[in-house]
């Protein structure tokens, strides 16, 4: 290929309170005497004497007996117990808990056993867990998931007030923000290829993977923001899902150098200038390739493709999952690390592609924050609640096919996790494998990653057992030891 090695570009670079329990029955009064038994009988209705007397009560241990209800956050954090009846329906619940969180009834979802609970439903459709406690028939845990507002809205809406106007101006369009984040996963969708046999039409997966491995190392060095590597991978893979016939292996430098063209002025002249982004595709290729040979694949590539571009990738999601008010350290640590996780995925097709976009951005997110938790086990309680926080927000992008967010999220981090372990160890039998130490070495200058192999292997295999105590509970942190929830039941 003609393109500059990258260190030839080194060198010249231009979130329990205990709840009573809710009456529920019907109001009911007997008749008044004042309205007089003759009036009664006009009408033809029996008078109070001629009534069945009411059933005699049901003796204590004929009578329904009650259940605890635990619920707990998305996080596993325990937020009340409820003393209930079999017949007690979720909406009922749902009232409860927003009379005694800030969590309106309409916004929360129910689930347990990994299953969304309908309104409609009563408790004792629910798998009894068993008991604890004397008088109680039988308890059973559900996760209350939030699915209002997105922390980005709420964010963007804290603002009002500000005396910024910069800021004032973006709290006006925190209603429209889960529109656009919305919209944002609708067309990704649409667009997103669907694995290697899309791709493998067009280009070898071998050819696929050495190009990454050099933009990886290029735009390193030329420090390009990591939305753009993404944003020329989406290019080039949407390009090749379209194409019929396969792309001659001295045609890919410039259909590279097309697609980083595109991003450039995409990103606007604030960071590429004109006469700067020019500049930088001279310095790509050496100057080998005519800046019209350049343009010229452009047009045919934006043909190709509909001229749409500027599509949302896993690092757009992934910033908007991560950034939350009040993220501080915490969040940007974790989307230092789920970057290294969606830079790995960006190699395998089938693990790019396989499920939505949104959706392996908050896999990434999910096994970056259990990274952390290994390692930084003192922020335990900030990383479970940014978790928390994450996983929520998935539901506002579709909450059909989010149902299940916290379960989707934790497949996708198992795999991701399990991808990085098999490739520490060296023993991956992907085509990229060998490209692993590279990406390695660039997320541990970051300090995202360790700095070998048998230190990752150690953090990986680490997280991927507290991944399996979560997935054993069925949420997302695994519940407390015991039940969790303990306190006084009313």
């Amino acid at each position: 290929m003609l393109l500059a090695s990258p260190m030839d570009l080194a060198h010249s670079a231009p979130r329990g309170t205990v709840v009573g329990a809710e009456v529920e029955g019907h109001a009911s009064s007997a008749p008044s005497r004042c309205c007089g038994q003759a009036a009664m009988m006009e009408v033809g209705v029996q008078s109070p004497t001629a009534w069945p007397r009411a059933a005699a009560p049901e003796p204590p241990h004929q009578q329904e007996q009650a259940l605890l209800l635990e619920v707990f956050s998305l996080a596993g954090a325990p937020l009340c117990r409820l003393r209930c009846t079999g017949r007690t329906t979720i909406a009922a619940v749902k009232r409860r808990i927003a009379r005694h969180h800030d969590i309106p009834a309409a916004e929360q979802r129910l689930v347990h056993a990994g299953e969304v609970l309908k309104d409609a439903v009563a408790l004792e459709q629910c798998c009894i867990l068993g008991t604890d406690l004397p008088g109680v028939g039988g308890r059973i845990s559900v996760q209350c998931v939030r699915t209002g507002q997105s922390n980005l809205a709420r964010g963007v809406q804290e603002m009002r007030g500000s005396h910024q106007p910069d800021e004032a101006v973006e709290a006006a369009l925190g209603g429209v923000v889960d529109t656009v984040l919305r919209a944002e996963h609708s067309l990704a969708e649409r667009l997103r290829p669907r694995g290697a046999a899309d791709l493998e039409r067009a280009i070898e997966g071998r050819h696929r993977a050495e190009l990454i491995n050099w933009m990886v190392q290029a735009f390193e060095v030329l420090k390009f923001d990591d939305a753009i590597l993404h944003s020329v991978v989406l290019t080039l893979d949407r390009y090749y899902a379209i194409r019929a016939l396969p792309i001659e292996v001295g045609s890919i430098q410039k259909l590279l150098l097309s697609a980083v063209c595109t991003e450039m002025k995409l990103a606007g002249a604030e960071e590429f200038p004109p006469g700067h982004w020019q500049r930088v595709l001279s310095h790509l290729c050496h100057g080998r390739v005519a800046l019209k040979a350049i343009l010229e694949t452009e047009y045919e590539v934006l043909s190709r493709l509909g001229f749409q571009v500027g599509i949302p990738t896993a690092v757009t999601f992934l910033r908007e999952l991560a950034l939350r008010p009040h993220a501080g350290e915490v969040g940007q640590r974790a989307a230092d690390v789920a970057m290294f996780f969606l830079e790995m995925a960006v190699f395998d097709p089938n693990v790019q592609y396989g499920r939505p976009l949104v959706l392996l951005a908050a896999g990434a997110l999910s096994a970056a924050l259990r990274v952390l938790e290994v390692r930084r086990p003192e922020l335990a309680a900030e990383l479970a609640e940014a978790r928390e926080s994450a996983l929520e927000d998935l539901t506002v992008y579709d909450v059909e096919q989010f149902q299940s967010a916290e379960k989707q999220a934790l497949q996708c981090e198992e795999e991701l996790l399990q991808l990085w372990l098999s490739n520490a160890e060296r023993n991956g039998d992907t085509i990229w494998g060998l490209f692993y130490p590279q990406l390695e070495a660039k997320f541990s200058r970051r300090g995202a990653v360790p700095g070998s192999g048998a230190q990752s292997a150690m953090v990986a295999r680490a997280a991927l057992e507290r991944l399996g105590e979560a997935r054993a509970t069925g949420c997302a942190t695994p519940l407390p030891r015991g039940g969790g929830g303990r306190g006084e039941v009313l």
